[in-house]
């Protein structure tokens, strides 16, 4: 195999996520054995569905079972590993019923396979670049020159220049296999260089680059997130010393709770007013959001919302909504009648903003 997989680890999990879906788990390696199981009498037998999906790098679905030839039903993923399949996870069951298990299952089994590489003999410079990144974003303290050391082996110096934050956030449902888009991040830090990488569990990737480098980064991410649309959002955070990206990773999740609807990718110096509503105290934040928006319904947010992308142009809001411009101010009539703060006049319409972006960076 690509990456030698202990049976320990493997048969740890197969019981893992059968403790989350309780469905029957394989895991089978690349030529279709299966390696380990959470059912003991299809251990070392051969799994036609897991060798298919080894092969053609894609979920592989069995409707049926098929008792002659030990065919059960179920849905069968690749998990890819620096670039490379490296083994299948089989789920028996419906596949309907078993497919939503699917993502979590890929992330689990990756986490793990991570802390084998941590805990064995073939922890190397992608492992070390990976708790130093994770190290750094949390400001932990680090061994004496170990930033050096990695930084020296991903052929960079611990020089002068400021450094930026990159985290790029999973969405909670992903249209796209993780693995697909774990293979892409890997593949512009690796193509753009001058990067250190990391996954952080359970769903993010960071990437600290240099400064120098910010206007390739910022397309190369807005393609990224072009391609992802559906599965992804990114934040860029706030330039800073390298010792110091605790900041900057903070920054740059302030600015995904910051992207407006529709979009999924947002730099530090776009936010604005989120710095402010960042630091409110929750029980706070949720008080003044029912103060300002109690009777609105969804509706009502939605129009706001794009009334307010709009700069609070009723020509281009109705444009956006496909009202006629009576329609719309009887809408905005009403917003005031239900919450006594009127979008039209500047004070409420800051208000009713606030309470808005509150909101949404309430949302998870």
């Amino acid at each position: 195999m690509p990456v030698p997989i202990h049976l320990q680890l493997a048969q740890q999990i197969v019981d893992t996520l059968k403790t989350i879906c309780s469905h029957d788990i394989n895991y089978i390696d690349i030529n279709g054995r299966i390696f380990a199981s959470t059912d003991p009498a299809r251990v070392n037998g051969y799994h036609e569905g897991g060798h298919r999906a080894a092969r053609l790098g894609e979920i592989v679905t069995i409707e049926e079972d098929d008792p002659v030839k030990d065919v059960r039903r179920g849905i069968n993923m690749p998990i890819r590993y620096h670039g490379k399949t490296v083994a299948v996870i089989g789920i028996t069951g419906d596949p309907e019923g078993v497919r939503r298990y699917a993502d979590l299952a890929q992330r689990i089994t990756l986490l793990l396979l991570r802390e084998q590489e941590v805990d064995s003999r073939y922890y190397d410079r992608r492992t070390q670049t990976g708790y130093l990144v994770r190290a750094l974003i949390d400001n932990e303290m680090l061994p004496s020159g170990f930033i050096s050391e990695v930084l020296a082996k991903n052929g960079m110096s611990d020089d002068a220049e400021q450094w930026r934050t990159v985290v790029i956030q999973l969405c909670s449902e992903t249209r796209e296999p993780l693995a697909s888009i774990e293979l892409a991040v890997q593949d512009i830090s690796e193509r753009m260089g001058n990067c250190l990488y990391a996954y952080r569990f359970p769903n993010e990737f960071v990437i600290l680059f240099k400064e120098s480098g910010l206007s390739s980064w910022k397309r190369a991410l807005r393609s990224l997130a072009s391609r992802f649309s559906e599965d992804i959002r990114v934040g860029v955070g706030s330039p800073g010393r390298l010792s110091r990206q605790d900041l900057s990773f903070q920054a740059a999740k302030m600015a995904i709770h910051s992207l407006p609807s529709g979009e999924n990718v947002a730099f530090y110096e776009s936010v604005r007013l989120e710095l402010l509503l960042g630091g409110v105290d929750k029980a706070a934040g949720a008080l003044y959001i029912r103060k300002c928006l109690h009777d609105l319904d969804g509706e009502d947010r939605e129009l706001l919302g794009h009334y307010y992308a709009s700069e609070m142009s009723l020509k281009e809001t109705a444009r956006r909504c496909c009202l006629h411009i009576n329609t719309l101010q009887y809408r905005l009539n009403r917003i005031r009648e239900r919450c006594g703060l009127d979008p039209r006049s500047f004070r409420d319409a800051a208000a009713l903003y606030a309470a808005l972006r509150l909101e949404q960076m309430a949302s998870p």
